[in-house]
């Protein structure tokens, strides 16, 4: 399988499973690019996030916690247009690079509305052929596999903790 998928709810620990994936391949001398979705904390509440490219180690606070009361229906995090486009400029370089291992963190909420990540990973899902590793809370899954027209045999869905398991080489 050429895409793999760390699938878990919020909190769960699906960005640090990538990190630590995408530190291992490193080590073992493969080229890593994508981007990860990094929280700032403050007295244990997340205030923003952050994609550090990992490619290049530059990062980008792409979303911020608002202030004050948020309206029903409304995000609770504000989006800001430069590190959004940051984040995708990073995604879209990375598969023109032809990496060995692609890292999409997070396919969550903004994307599933056709914003954030969506346009360069659904592009990417299309064209890339290297293995992909994404992440996505279970909510989102199966929007996922339709949208984008992954076909059951070419994906592996892993819960954080398994994801240790994840190679460069396709899977059988």
């Amino acid at each position: 399988m050429r895409i793999s998928i760390i699938c878990g709810a919020k909190d769960s620990g699906k960005t640090r499973a990538a990190q630590t994936v995408a530190a291992r391949l490193q080590a073992q001398g493969l080229r890593v690019g994508g981007v990860l979705s990094e929280a700032s904390l403050s007295e244990g509440t997340k205030t923003s996030y952050t994609f550090r490219d990992l490619s290049t180690g530059r990062q980008s606070l792409y979303a911020r916690r608002r202030k004050g009361a948020v309206p029903q229906g409304e995000w609770g995090y504000e989006f800001l247009a430069e590190g959004v486009e940051f984040g995708c400029a990073a995604v879209r370089r990375a598969a023109a690079e032809g990496v060995d291992v692609l890292f999409i963190d997070e396919i969550g909420p903004l994307e599933a509305g056709g914003g954030g990540l969506w346009e360069p990973c659904r592009e990417i899902l299309a064209a890339f052929h290297g293995r992909i590793v994404l992440t996505v809370r279970p909510a989102l899954l199966e929007w996922l596999r339709g949208e984008s027209g992954m076909k059951r045999g070419e994906v592996e869905v892993l819960a954080p903790a398994q994801a240790d398991s994840i190679s460069a080489a396709p899977s059988p």
